[in-house]
């Protein structure tokens, strides 16, 4: 009589031993690069996938047994979908909940392709957290993740920009289109100087625009105890908040300064006159390019200073532009200081069976920067 084969379930926990299959996933589907290859995975890389994944989803300060990031196995034992997940702590009103963020939902393309997806996000979905959220997903995602029940958190999904050097940043974005599309373009380094005189004449002309006057508030260096302190004081200016001690803001500082691709990463507490704080901002600066903005809290009648202080500094150091995703309670203040908005692609989906946590975030009312998203979470 032969012997009956125990069944493998298709979801199931990620371990470290799922780690070289899980890298060559990601490589065979998102490439490297931007290339997508079909070559065995070096050495070199494997290493690099293995250090991102022990860190990020084995290593991080807020590590739960109970939300797991999840893998789809076939019955022969092939890894054909990734759902990374980050276990977060955030309080609301005051009461800790649990948060799950996900990241790198990667399947494999096939005939079973939709039945992954499918299965691993119902399984995410229906986890132990409070709170369910994922911030750079694509159009596909946010239909998955709205058949579940998920929605969009629509104010989280508006993105800003400021030009700073207006001309200068055009061209950029024109010289980026060319290298995409492997054109070369020597002309570009020819504009230059005339770009910084379009730019010197649009600062005189239209100073309420394109001139970046020195801020009169002071600012200095926003080390770990200083931003707890900052983070306990403004605690109670949202109904959602995230919880941060020595160890886990630590860690996220420090896996974000790591990504030097985006730029030095610069953090600014701001005095007024009084020396008192009124603010913060945390950016990655990237001279002759687009700085990125990751978190900017301030007091509601001080956030036009502290906005300007952020474009000064991102002016003054050489920066075309500063870009980030709206913090819903200062819109306005962004709409001033005349930067312009799009809402769309990457959006902030949200899944929860508590509907005060649902409105706390509908109204704008939570800190969900790219601090407490998927920005650490990304494989470079």
């Amino acid at each position: 009589m032969m012997p009956i084969r125990e069944s493998i379930k298709p979801i199931r926990p990620f371990t470290r031993d799922d780690i070289p299959q899980v890298a060559d996933l990601h490589r065979r589907v998102f490439g490297v690069n931007g290339t997508p290859s079909q070559h065995p995975i070096s050495a070199t890389l494997l290493k690099a996938y293995a250090d991102y994944l022990e860190a990020i989803f084995f290593r991080n300060p807020w590590y739960d047994e109970t939300m797991p990031s999840l893998v789809f196995q076939e019955s022969t034992g092939r890894i054909t979908g990734f759902l990374g997940v980050m276990p977060r702590r955030m309080s609301l009103r005051g009461q800790p909940i649990n948060v799950a963020i996900s990241s790198q939902f990667i399947v494999e393309p096939g005939n079973r392709k939709a039945v992954a997806a499918v299965q691993m996000m119902k399984a995410f979905l229906s986890g132990p957290q409070d709170l369910s959220l994922t911030d750079e997903a694509n159009n596909i995602s946010r239909k998955l993740w709205e058949g579940f029940g998920g929605v969009t958190a629509q104010l989280y999904s508006i993105h800003w920009t400021r030009m700073l050097r207006p001309s200068r940043y055009a061209a950029s974005l024109f010289a980026s289109v060319l290298k995409e599309r492997k054109l070369l373009s020597p002309f570009l380094l020819a504009a230059k100087p005339v770009c910084d005189l379009v730019d010197a004449i649009a600062a005189r002309k239209l100073p309420h625009r394109f001139s970046q006057p020195r801020p009169e508030v002071e600012a200095e260096e926003l080390n770990l105890e200083k931003m707890l302190l900052c983070l306990s004081e403004f605690s109670e200016t949202r109904t959602l908040w995230p919880e941060y001690d020595d160890r886990s803001l630590s860690w996220l500082l420090e896996t974000i300064a790591r990504k030097t691709q985006w730029g030095d990463l610069r953090k600014l507490v701001i005095h007024n006159a009084r020396g008192e704080v009124i603010g913060w901002y945390i950016y990655h600066l990237k001279p002759g390019g687009a700085s990125n903005l990751l978190q900017v809290m301030a007091k509601k009648t001080s956030i036009e200073e502290v906005l300007d202080h952020l474009f000064y500094d991102a002016w003054q150091q050489g920066s075309l532009a500063v870009s980030g995703r709206m913090e819903p309670q200062f819109m306005q203040a962004f709409a001033d200081k005349r930067c312009l908005f799009n809402c769309g692609t990457p959006w902030v989906l949200i899944h929860s069976r508590d509907p005060d946590l649902l409105r706390s975030i509908h109204y704008g009312d939570a800190l969900l920067s790219k601090l407490e998203g998927e920005w650490c979470m990304r494989f470079r």
